[in-house]
């Protein structure tokens, strides 16, 4: 894939999470919590072999339309026909301005026609991980996302919205990492997953570790 498909790629995954940076704002404006320092997504240790993946690097432009403190954006055997994107975004706090959209809306508003919502079997915990079929046109893409608190996952915009509220009602911090995890489909769904699920676990795993270790530090 080459630099403009992975720009791209990019913002049609921010476009799904920008707006969770202004989640309920009225109540949260009122309310922010302390200051809750650096998360350090850049310290994730996602797949296996640290050495099969590329950082990919965000213009400004982009940047700033996201409003994220900080963000993790990964090609991982980017030399193969089949390689795994890895998105993450933490927010530390929400902000004006933008309303949460779900990926069901967002895609399509990208160029990319959704074929078909699926949820499989997480393997690694209880419940399952929603994914989107998307197609440009020239290639199908399978999709796995979701929205993790320190306290919990979600996949679900409303439920989303209700924990941040909660949250900013009781004066306690309002994080919210996106998690996007992608690869091509190429006429094997059951390969696709099999090779997402990998990632989508480790990196629920080591979102949780440092949501860990950032409190350990306060």
């Amino acid at each position: 894939m080459g630099d403009t498909v992975d720009r791209t790629q990019a913002k049609w995954i921010a476009a799904a999470i920008v707006a969770v940076a202004g989640v309920s704002a009225n109540v949260i404006r009122a309310t922010e919590a302390g200051e809750r320092g650096p998360l350090r997504l850049r310290d994730a240790s996602i797949a296996e072999s640290e050495s099969t993946y590329v950082d990919e690097t965000l213009d400004a432009d982009f940047e700033e339309t996201l409003r994220a403190r900080e963000v993790l954006y990964r090609t991982y055997a980017p030399e193969s026909d089949a390689p795994v994107w890895v998105f993450l975004a933490y927010f530390d706090q929400q902000r004006e301005g933008s309303q949460v959209h779900s990926p069901r809306h967002c895609y399509p508003g990208a160029g990319w026609s959704i074929e078909d919502e699926i949820e499989m079997e997480a393997g690694w915990r209880d419940g399952t991980v929603p994914g989107l079929v998307v197609s440009n046109g020239v290639e199908r893409r399978l999709v796995c996302y979701w929205y993790q608190l320190p306290s919990g996952i979600t996949a679900d915009v409303f439920h989303l919205k209700l924990a941040l509220t909660r949250q900013a009602v009781l004066r306690r911090p309002q994080d919210v990492v996106y998690g996007n995890v992608s690869t091509p489909i190429d006429g094997d769904m059951t390969a696709a997953y099999a090779r997402v699920a990998p990632y989508v676990g480790a990196a629920e795993s080591q979102v949780y570790r440092l949501y860990r270790e950032q409190n350990e530090r306060r």
